[in-house]
């Protein structure tokens, strides 16, 4: 085990008392404080072997799906921690059988404190720890890494400007890099990254992004077909504005009602479903400031074939908007946040519009760029055009749509790709736990009859 720096463990001390007061001037859900300083957790009812994965947000839950369903099948049950509300209520949502069959544990991540972390590895008993991309805490992976349990970073990204920043702390990353048992990275620019931070090449391998393992659910497309229908949209462009965060919906919505108007005879709709559920009432009144009805998802509207907005103010039906829409704009892409998966309507056959902001995926953008199936904008006239252009020439987008479905489903195979190396990380580190335990026998002192004394078997 490679110990956190001094100042950091001195820094998290300092911060734990403020983040207690923050979190009791917000809202927060059932046990949630609790659960983040080691005060209670569900109580476990399984015998199966326990893999704790640590998911972040919606984002990086959505990514984990996949692999985590692998692990269930592979007879683990699992314990799924989140950062945010968005991520929590995910899970309550893509796991509530396995929740109810006590196959999958649910709380909120506990702070990086050796005193609560060790509460919770305490009651978890983890063999694994699993990591979802970035989010990495220094005394978890210390703590993780003294008790030998295998702790794997999954779909690793390291984007330049984190880099930079994991740098500044040059002691703690070389730490955190030491005290991880591996590194699956999503390209050969953050394995390199994460080598020049400390991490060994014996530890890192490359695999295809999980966010490649989208599939398109038929759930999901049977719904989709169901609006269609019963909303009267056969002959009516659908435009989604997919996962869009504030000061994006004012720049859709103008470019939207310039090409709603030269391009009349197709019926513009455009559906928005905007990242976070706390924005849902801002959006609505934005839709209201352009003298536009307020259709809700949530108030059961439906849009007539007058009405051209749609506000999709509901969690856990993205997919139904990706089926139902011609064209997809992928949200967290106009402003800087990074973009979000490009792949949900890839899989579905959608062309996609992007903004510049596409750090959070940028291979992913890249490969579906080079292949005709994603057009990157810069600013509102560039989203204007580009919309023209589908709509006048509706052929083009099916095209688009068509070579991104192809090279989604080329790329099918990543999640069985990182659960290998997975797996044989976890067989791996059983088998060096073996050893040590034969080598303290070997080790013990004998009895005069030949005995050992084995106290802890």
């Amino acid at each position: 085990m490679q110990a956190t720096p001094l100042y950091y463990r001195l820094a998290m001390s300092l911060l734990k008392p403020l983040y207690q007061l923050k979190l009791a001037s917000k809202t927060t859900l059932p046990n949630e404080k609790q659960q983040r300083f080691g005060q209670v957790f569900p109580e476990i009812h399984t015998r199966q072997p326990m893999i704790w994965c640590h998911a972040v947000s919606l984002g990086e839950t959505n990514t984990a799906e996949p692999i985590l369903r692998d692990l269930l099948a592979q007879g683990y049950a699992l314990w799924v921690t989140n950062t945010t509300h968005t991520g929590y209520n995910r899970v309550e949502q893509l796991f509530a059988p396995e929740i109810a069959a006590g196959k999958v544990y649910h709380s909120f991540v506990p702070v990086d404190s050796k005193a609560v972390i060790d509460k919770f590895l305490a009651h978890v008993q983890p063999v694994a720890a699993l990591f979802i991309e970035t989010e990495l805490w220094g005394t978890t992976l210390a703590e993780l890494s003294n008790r030998q349990i295998a702790t794997i970073l999954v779909n690793g990204r390291l984007s330049e400007k984190s880099f930079k920043g994991y740098q500044k702390a040059a002691k703690l990353s070389q730490s955190m890099m030491e005290n991880l048992s591996l590194i699956i990275a999503q390209d050969s620019d953050s394995a390199k990254r994460f080598r020049q931070l400390g991490a060994t090449s014996d530890k890192i391998r490359i695999a295809s992004s999980l966010k490649w393992s989208s599939k398109t659910n038929p759930l999901m497309l049977s719904r989709a077909e169901k609006l269609r229908e019963t909303w009267h949209l056969s002959d009516r462009a659908v435009i989604l504005a997919a996962s869009t965060h504030e000061g994006e919906e004012l720049a859709i919505l103008d470019s939207f009602l310039t090409v709603k108007a030269q391009y009349a005879n197709r019926h513009p709709l455009l559906i928005i479903v905007p990242r976070h559920p706390e924005r849902f009432d801002d959006v609505a009144k934005l839709i209201d400031s352009k003298n536009l009805p307020v259709i809700r998802r949530s108030q059961d509207g439906e849009p007539a074939k007058n009405e051209s907005v749609y506000l999709a103010d509901s969690m856990g039906e993205l997919g139904v908007w990706y089926a139902l829409s011609d064209i997809a704009i992928v949200g967290g892409s106009l402003v800087n946040i990074g973009g979000h998966n490009p792949i949900e309507a890839a899989i579905v056959g959608k062309p996609i519009i992007m903004g510049q902001y596409t750090q959070s995926c940028q291979l992913i953008v890249d490969q579906l760029k080079q292949s005709g199936a994603l057009v990157q904008v810069n600013g509102s006239d560039e989203l204007t055009q580009q919309l023209a252009r589908w709509l006048a020439n509706p052929k083009a987008a099916q095209t688009a749509g068509h070579v991104g479905q192809i090279l989604a489903e080329k790329y099918q195979d990543a999640t069985k790709q990182q659960l290998a190396m997975i797996m044989q990380c976890i067989a791996d580190n059983n088998e060096q736990l073996i050893k040590s335990e034969i080598q303290k026998i070997d080790h013990e002192p004998v009895a005069s009859d030949g005995r050992k004394f084995i106290d802890d078997l």
